[in-house]
């Protein structure tokens, strides 16, 4: 399939935009990354290196480590189940809701005494965002909020993107998301590979049909070349639009750990969301 002149227009725009580097995490800087000023926002030596190969050691020992449900032949684990994987359906859905305050407390007890990755975040973006920020919360209910994402040596995740209004099947929403960041907080780097890769594409669900190798992923072949080729360090927390199309390219002599969530934007005076 041949990509439109409106897309094609729209990646070569992308290639002019930079990503952003900094030492700490603003609130000028997060508008400037949803009104698309650039194209990642990289806040280098955001975690302590050392602090990062302790807790990652401790992380890897806990027993939820597991791949995604929805993407079973996908080298990639994650501690408890995320929100995309429940997909509408009313077990997996109460699955997540049961387990998303006992999965929030493993996370901040595996970390004790220090404060973890994530709950960092939180406080600052809290902080720094003028209407302040909270857990997600769809259905009357607190989210899932970071969670621990190991790649497997040799694998990537193939081109995708995430959404969350695709993933809520009973349009039980308190507001339209404008933009959805995804949040990467990086332990251990893999030794070769692992970069993460950005398109500037925003694709809609109908031209993702169009452009899909199966349910999840795009098929590479149909994708211009990507804008972004970025080979993350321990202690770094990279934030992008989860909707533009974005990959890891595989890693080696790793395993690549990293900590994630989601980050809501509907608006510079309404609070921001995060949910994993």
């Amino acid at each position: 399939m041949k990509l439109s002149i409106a897309r094609k227009e729209l990646a070569q725009d992308i290639k002019t935009l930079p990503i952003k580097t900094t030492k700490v995490l603003t609130r000028q800087d997060l508008v400037d990354l949803v009104q698309g000023k650039f194209i990642a926002l990289c806040v280098s030596n955001y975690y302590p290196k050392w602090l990062c190969e302790h807790l990652c050691k401790r992380l890897l020992k806990l027993p939820e480590f597991s791949r995604y449900i929805r993407a079973q032949n996908v080298g990639v684990q994650r501690t408890g189940i995320t929100f995309f994987e429940t997909k509408g359906d009313p077990v997996l859905l109460e699955r997540y809701y049961a387990e998303a305050q006992r999965m929030r407390n493993t996370i901040r007890n595996t970390c004790f005494p220090y404060l973890s990755p994530i709950d960092k975040l939180r406080v600052e973006l809290e902080e720094i965002w003028s209407a302040g920020a909270r857990l997600e919360n769809i259905h009357g209910r607190p989210m899932m909020v970071g969670i621990a994402r190991m790649f497997e040596d040799s694998f990537e995740l193939p081109p995708h993107q995430d959404v969350l209004a695709r993933d809520i099947v009973d349009n039980c929403s308190d507001g339209l998301l404008l933009s959805q960041l995804s949040a990467n907080i990086y332990l251990r780097e893999a030794k070769f590979g692992g970069e993460l890769e950005i398109w500037g594409m925003k694709p809609s669900y109908q031209e993702f049909l169009e452009l899909a190798r199966d349910e999840l992923h795009f098929d590479q072949n149909k994708l211009p070349s990507s804008e972004v080729l970025y080979k993350p360090r321990a202690g770094d927390l990279v934030l992008f639009d989860s909707g533009r199309i974005h990959a890891v390219r595989p890693s080696k002599q790793g395993p690549r750990v990293s900590m994630s969530c989601f980050v809501g934007y509907r608006g510079q005076n309404v609070p921001l969301t995060y949910w994993s």
